[in-house]
């Protein structure tokens, strides 16, 4: 019953991206399962990479957006859960370990502050904490232990944590407070975009969810069940727009439309002699020339495979995590070129599928489910807290009804005997 009293029955998600920013509001149905009641969909501006880089610009693009979603919703939107790109982030692994004076029980204040001491100790200047994951506990050198209760000389905690700027949290709650809206959450983009494809036997045997968006590639790396690395490198889908604009000599609309309808990562022999049509750029008349589809895939190949050669790097930098990265996912917009999970097997030497998330209900038929990835993917991370604090609150319950449990056996024996 205290799940149903503090449950939220709604929520609003609000992805802040390079090609777009897009508004979700969502009611909690009586079965748990979120609805979309309310959306608000525009072009991005005022933003780079993910990152905001003209307040004006940003905060007029957000505005129109959380608008389009109260309206449909008929419903205020005050706090949101927001996404965060991971250009500036510091994705931190580490191991910190504590003496328990006279090797006596373990309580939960000790693990408290063994965590809180391994995050002061790692945290710089100019940085909060985004996110932060004990992966496992260490108790008498023995790994993977549930420390509360036990006995021991040592606790110890590898860590995974993701530190961020203040100055990019700063730029993002100013350009909230300009449209009357606060943060309720916020989630770095690399991570809700993997919730949103990932399964939870992928996470606990390791898994790497790579999201292609359209100004930055990203990936986030799960083991054990945990979140364990990310990371991103500045290209993505746009620069492939721009190759092919330039190559083709073409406006960047109609570059990002064949890129989407004809482009591949792979040639075939048929394409030299599939035409595709190429309407010329500033030409008042409209005029258009036809050439081979190899001329557009030509030009995709390279800009894919320089993306891919840079996430391979980033990977491999963490050999620890190299279970988890031979398993990947491909999420986002630009999963959806043809041959990109066949171009992704050979060049990473992994094994790999497409994340396609699961529609949620409500949500318009017309748009694809991966360009929703992020959005998702934010959702799930909202019900995912929701269902921690409810497991706290449980936990709090039954603690409560031992105490009062023992409470009324104590004065039942005071009152049978005295």
């Amino acid at each position: 019953m205290r799940w149903t009293s503090r449950r939220k029955s709604y929520m609003s998600v609000l992805d802040i991206g390079t090609s777009k920013v897009c508004c979700l509001v969502l009611k909690m149905n009586a079965d748990d399962r979120p609805e979309v009641i309310g959306m608000g969909y525009a072009p991005s501006k005022g933003i780079k990479n993910g990152v905001i880089v003209d307040l004006d610009k940003a905060t007029d693009c957000i505005r129109t957006v959380l608008e389009q979603a109260e309206q449909q919703s008929e419903r205020s939107i005050d706090k949101v859960i927001v996404n965060i790109s991971a250009s500036q982030m510091r994705s931190v692994q580490y191991y910190e370990e504590m003496e328990i004076d006279d090797g006596r029980q373990i309580v939960a204040s000790d693990v408290k502050r063994l965590v809180d001491g391994a995050i002061a100790k790692h945290i710089h200047a100019g940085e909060e904490v985004l996110h932060s994951f004990p992966l496992s506990y260490v108790v008498n050198s023995e790994q993977g232990v549930e420390p509360r209760g036990m006995y021991g000389p040592t606790l110890g905690v590898h860590m995974h944590v993701v530190f961020l700027p203040e100055s990019s949290s700063r730029n993002l709650v100013a350009v909230l407070d300009r449209c009357h809206v606060s943060v309720e959450m916020k989630v770095a983009s690399p991570y809700a975009a993997a919730l949103a494809v990932i399964s939870d036997e992928e996470k606990e045997l390791g898994a790497t969810v790579i999201d292609f968006g359209a100004g930055t590639t990203s990936f986030a790396t799960f083991l054990g069940g945990c979140l364990v690395n990310l990371n991103e490198v500045h290209a993505g889908g746009n620069a492939i727009t721009r190759d092919v604009a330039q190559g083709l000599s073409c406006s960047l609309s109609e570059a990002e439309r064949l890129k989407t309808l004809s482009g591949a990562a792979f040639l075939s022999p048929r394409d030299e002699f599939e035409r595709i049509i190429v309407p010329i750029l500033g030409d008042e008349d409209g005029n258009n020339i036809q050439m081979p589809r190899s001329n557009l895939i030509s030009i995709v190949i390279p800009r894919l495979e320089d993306v891919l050669d840079k996430i391979s790097v980033q990977l491999e930098e963490n050999p620890r995590f190299l279970m988890a990265t031979r398993r990947l996912i491909l999420a986002g917009g630009g999963a959806g070129l043809q041959g990109i999970k066949e171009k992704t097997e050979d060049m990473l030497s992994a094994t790999v599928r497409l994340g396609r998330p699961s529609v949620l209900k409500g949500l318009p038929t017309q748009f694809d489910s991966y360009t929703f990835s992020t959005c998702i993917g934010l959702v799930k991370y909202a019900m995912i807290r929701q269902k921690s604090i409810l497991s706290t609150w449980q936990a709090s319950d039954g603690q409560k009804g031992q105490k009062n449990s023992r409470i009324r056996k104590v004065m039942q024996w005071l009152s049978q005997n005295f």
